[in-house]
């Protein structure tokens, strides 16, 4: 399967220029359609006895929204300026937080672009961000850009495996971008279980089968986040792919987890399936 809709967060972060010559990107090589969407966090309705300030509220309201409007609708314009020209393109605005709108949209679409989670990003540790409220209800595989990284298709791709559920979702996800690959790796992270436990070797095999040849590499390592962030480094690699809270999500959110650490300091473009 290949990617057709492509939905792509226009939140004005730094990395929103990346975020949009992806999807154009991805758009470009599987004839595909990008989503734009704005949203505009929740906004509350004044008690309607409050006259006078009921109106003045009112025209508040209707000024940002149109101001936001226009601010993403040129973002998503500069865009196809510079790279999407013959893409079909559209834009959504919808009045809910990030992570609520690119989910209920993101569920027919097959791809999400969210934007990162910030490291200076002061959320309460128990609250989910909105890429990982995305990874976590929308169905859909994400795909977070960090500012200034640019996704390069054909290049090197390391895909972690564990032999869970989440990490076989994301490389049967990953598989229209891993046909492209010239050289992928599937890295395994031992961190107590045996390698054949994780059962990695069919995995190779099921990626064989599809057309992808992928070398395969055992690391032991008490940090996977820490391993595979290594490897993407010294292999110059051009994406990581990953499965998404394998483990407790409870756990992952208190204690810090792999899924949090490489959605915050992935050096590269991340696809990451739950």
């Amino acid at each position: 399967m290949d990617f057709k809709t492509i939905l792509v967060d226009l939140a004005a972060d730094p990395a929103r220029d990346a975020r949009l010559d992806a999807a154009l990107t991805l758009a470009s090589l599987f004839t595909a359609r990008v989503v734009g969407l704005t949203a505009t966090g929740t906004l509350l309705d004044p008690f309607r006895s409050a006259g006078e300030e009921t109106a003045r509220y009112q025209q508040m309201r209707a000024d940002m929204l149109r101001n936001l409007k226009q601010a993403d609708a040129a973002a998503l314009d500069a865009a196809v300026a510079r790279r999407g020209r013959g893409i079909e393109i559209s834009h959504v605005v919808v009045e809910q937080e990030a992570g609520w709108a690119l989910t209920s949209r993101g569920v027919s679409s097959d791809l999400i672009l969210p934007a990162p989670p910030s490291l200076a990003q002061d959320t309460p540790a128990l609250m989910a961000t909105s890429a990982e409220y995305v990874l976590l209800n929308s169905g859909r595989p994400i795909l977070v850009i960090p500012p200034g990284g640019s996704l390069v298709p054909g290049g090197t791709v390391v895909v972690a495996w564990d032999g869970r559920r989440e990490a076989a979702r994301a490389m049967r996800d990953a598989l229209p971008l891993l046909a492209l690959a010239s050289r992928v790796i599937l890295q395994v992270v031992l961190s107590g279980a045996g390698p054949n436990e994780h059962g990695a070797a069919e995995a190779v095999r099921w990626l064989a089968d599809h057309g992808v040849s992928a070398s395969l590499r055992i690391d032991e390592a008490a940090s996977p986040a820490d391993s595979l962030m290594r490897v993407t480094r010294n292999e110059a690699a051009d994406l990581l792919v990953t499965g998404g809270y394998g483990h407790s999500r409870l756990g992952e959110l208190v204690m810090g987890g792999t899924t949090r650490t490489l959605l915050r300091n992935a050096p590269v473009p991340l696809l990451m399936s739950h």
